[in-house]
C-alpha cells in the first residue's frame, strides 16, 4: 500500500528512514555513493536552461546561487553570506562569501552573477525561464528587446564581492525566487571564451557542493567538492545519475532498483515505476510524496448556469475525491510542498477551512441555484480535456455528480492544440486544468487568477483578489505575507472559480538507509545534504 508521508505536511520534506543498510547502497568506510536511476542523461548542463527534467537535479548539485532552499523550502544564505534591503524595499545589496570558488579554483565574483543573469535575459537567449527575473528593474523591457542596453537592467556588480539588484517595485518574494535555476551563476570568463562550455566534461566549470567527474550518454558522476564553503555539510562522496540497462541485465529502472543497481527511483526524469514487476513487500515501500502542482476543473463563468455561485459550490461539494485515486484530495489551490511562514503553507492554512464534501448542502445549493436561474433541472454539459489519463479522472468526477446530484455530464477529449485554443477562447463550459508552481511561494499558485495573468482563462477577475496579492508582495514579515495569501485563497474558494480535485504526488522507491534526500516542489531530487546511515 502506498504511504503518504504525513511528516511532509509538518515542518520539512525530508524522507529519511533510520534502519539498517540494504544491499546495493555503497557505504564503505569513508565513502558514500548514492545512485539515482534516470530516463536519460542531459546533453547540456547550463543552469539557465535547466528546467523540469534530469538536468535540473544535476545542476542543483553542481551550482549554487546567492541563496539555496533548506529542507523546509525556505531560502537561506548560499554564496551570499548576507544582504541588506533598502528602506523602500526595492534595492538589495548582497555580500558574497570570500571563500567561494569555481571548480577551476577561480573566485566566484559578483560579476559572474551579473553576467549570468543578463545572459539569461538577453533577447537572443529565448530563455523560457526569463520571466522569473521580470521583477528586476528593466529586465522585461530588455528581454523583449524594447530597450537594448543591458546596463539599464537593475543588476550591477559594485565590486568583486558585492552585487546590487534593484527591483521595479517592492516585492518580498524576490529572495525566495533567487533559489531558481535561472538565477544561478556561471563563470563569466569561461562562458565568454566558449559558448559551448556547458556541453563538455572538460569545459564545465561549477561552484556548488559537487563537481562533475564523469559524463557520457549512460551516466553523470558527481563527486564532493572539497573547496565548497560548507564542505563539512556534504556527506555523499559521490552521486551517480544512471540510465539503467546499459551493460546490465536490467531492462527498466524498476528492474535495476530490484537488482540493487540503483538506490533511488522517483521524481522528475526518473521515469514511471513498473508496478507490474513489484511484489507486495516492495509495493508497500512506495512513498507517495507531494509535489508543487494542483489538478482542478475550471468553469467558464460567462456561461449560464455556471455563472451561478451556488451551482458551482454544489458541483464542488458533491465530488468523492478519494474515488479519483490520484494524488491527495484538494480543497484549496496552493499545493502541499509550498512553504509558509515557518511550516508548509498547508500546515499553517488548512484547506478544510474553505469547504468539504457535503452531499446534503450540495443538493440544497443546487436546487437554490437552479431556482435562481429559472431552471427545474441542471442542463447536461461536457467537460473538455486533452488526451491521457484525464478521461479516467473525468469518469470518476462525472459519476459522483450523477450519483450524488442527478447531474448528467459527458467528457470530450481533444488534441492538445485544440484544447488550449478552446480554453483560451473560452469555448467551453467546464475544462480540466493543472498548474505547477514556478517557484516555492504561494504567489506562484495564486497569481494565476489575477487580472494580469496571461494564463487566466476562467473569465474571472476580482480587484480585491488582485489587491491581496499586491499587498502580500509588499510585506517583509513572512507571517503577514501568508495572511494575505490566505485571504486571497479564501476569496478564490468562496467564489468557487475552480474546483480543486487533488494535489499532485510522485511515487518514490529508495533504499531504507538513505537520509535527507527528498523530492522538491518542482520534482527535482534534492540530495546535496543527504547521507547514508
Amino acid at each position: 500500500m502506498k504511504k503518504l508521508l504525513q511528516m511532509l505536511l509538518a515542518f520539512s520534506l525530508l524522507m529519511s528512514l533510520n534502519v539498517t543498510q540494504e544491499k546495493g547502497v555503497s557505504a564503505a568506510a569513508g565513502k558514500q555513493v548514492f545512485r539515482i536511476g534516470v530516463d536519460y542523461i542531459p546533453q547540456v548542463l547550463d543552469p539557465a536552461s535547466a528546467e523540469y527534467d534530469t538536468a535540473s537535479s544535476v545542476v542543483k548539485g553542481l551550482f549554487e546561487g546567492l541563496v539555496r532552499l533548506n529542507e523546509a523550502g525556505l531560502a537561506v544564505p548560499g554564496i551570499a553570506k548576507s544582504w541588506k534591503i533598502s528602506a523602500d524595499g526595492k534595492t538589495y545589496t548582497f555580500t558574497l562569501r570570500f571563500s567561494s570558488q569555481w571548480s577551476n579554483r577561480q573566485p566566484v565574483k559578483a560579476s559572474d552573477f551579473e553576467y549570468a543573469w543578463k545572459r539569461a535575459l538577453a533577447p537572443q537567449s529565448d530563455n523560457v525561464q526569463a520571466f522569473k527575473m521580470f521583477m528586476i528593474a528593466g529586465a522585461e523591457s530588455y528581454h523583449i528587446g524594447k530597450q537594448k542596453d543591458a546596463s539599464n537592467v537593475g543588476i550591477k556588480a559594485l565590486n568583486d564581492y558585492t552585487l546590487q539588484v534593484t527591483l521595479s517595485e517592492k516585492n518580498y518574494t524576490f529572495i525566495q525566487m533567487l533559489a531558481e535555476n535561472v538565477y544561478l551563476p556561471v563563470n563569466a570568463v569561461v562562458a565568454k571564451a566558449n559558448e559551448n562550455w556547458a556541453a563538455n566534461l572538460k569545459t564545465v566549470v561549477t561552484n556548488g557542493p559537487f563537481k562533475i567527474a564523469n559524463w557520457d550518454n549512460q551516466h553523470v558522476v558527481l563527486v564532493k567538492n572539497p573547496n565548497y564553503y560548507a564542505a563539512k555539510e556534504i556527506l555523499f562522496s559521490e552521486v551517480q545519475f544512471l540510465v539503467p540497462g546499459a551493460g546490465t541485465a536490467s531492462v527498466s529502472a524498476t528492474d535495476a532498483y530490484l537488482n540493487g543497481e540503483i538506490d533511488w527511483l522517483g521524481g522528475i526524469g526518473t521515469g514511471p515505476l513498473d508496478y507490474s514487476i513489484l511484489d507486495d513487500s516492495t509495493s508497500e515501500k512506495i512513498y507517495e510524496v507531494p509535489t508543487g502542482a494542483t489538478y482542478f476543473y475550471q468553469f467558464n463563468l460567462s456561461k449560464a448556469p455556471f455563472n451561478n455561485l451556488k451551482i458551482r459550490q454544489a458541483l464542488a461539494m458533491a465530488i468523492d475525491r478519494e474515488a479519483i485515486h490520484y494524488g491527495t484530495p484538494a480543497y484549496g489551490f496552493v499545493p502541499l510542498t509550498i512553504h509558509g511562514a515557518k511550516q508548509p503553507y498547508r500546515s499553517e492554512i488548512s484547506d478544510k477551512r474553505y469547504f468539504s464534501e457535503d452531499l446534503i448542502t450540495a443538493k440544497n445549493l443546487l436546487q437554490e441555484g437552479l431556482k435562481e436561474e429559472g431552471l427545474t433541472r441542471m442542463p447536461d454539459f461536457s467537460v473538455i480535456m486533452n488526451e491521457g489519463s484525464h478521461s479516467i479522472i473525468a469518469k470518476s468526477v462525472i459519476n459522483s455528480w450523477k450519483k450524488n446530484l442527478g447531474v448528467t455530464a459527458s467528457l470530450e477529449v481533444q488534441n492538445w492544440e485544440q484544447f488550449l485554443n478552446n480554453r483560451s477562447d473560452q469555448n467551453y463550459t467546464v475544462a480540466r486544468g493543472g498548474w505547477t508552481v514556478d517557484y516555492n511561494d504561494p504567489a506562484s499558485s495564486l497569481e494565476l487568477f489575477t487580472s494580469w495573468s496571461a494564463a487566466n482563462d476562467t473569465g474571472w477577475g476580482n480587484k480585491q483578489y488582485d489587491n491581496y496579492l499586491r499587498q502580500a508582495r509588499q510585506q517583509p514579515d513572512p507571517a503577514e505575507r501568508i495572511r494575505y495569501y490566505a485571504k486571497a485563497e479564501r476569496l478564490l474558494m468562496d467564489q468557487m472559480v475552480v474546483i480543486p480535485l487533488y494535489y499532485y504526488t510522485s511515487d518514490v522507491l529508495h533504499k531504507p538507509n538513505i537520509q535527507n534526500v527528498y523530492v522538491d516542489y518542482d520534482e527535482s531530487i534534492a540530495f546535496t545534504r543527504g547521507s547514508l546511515k
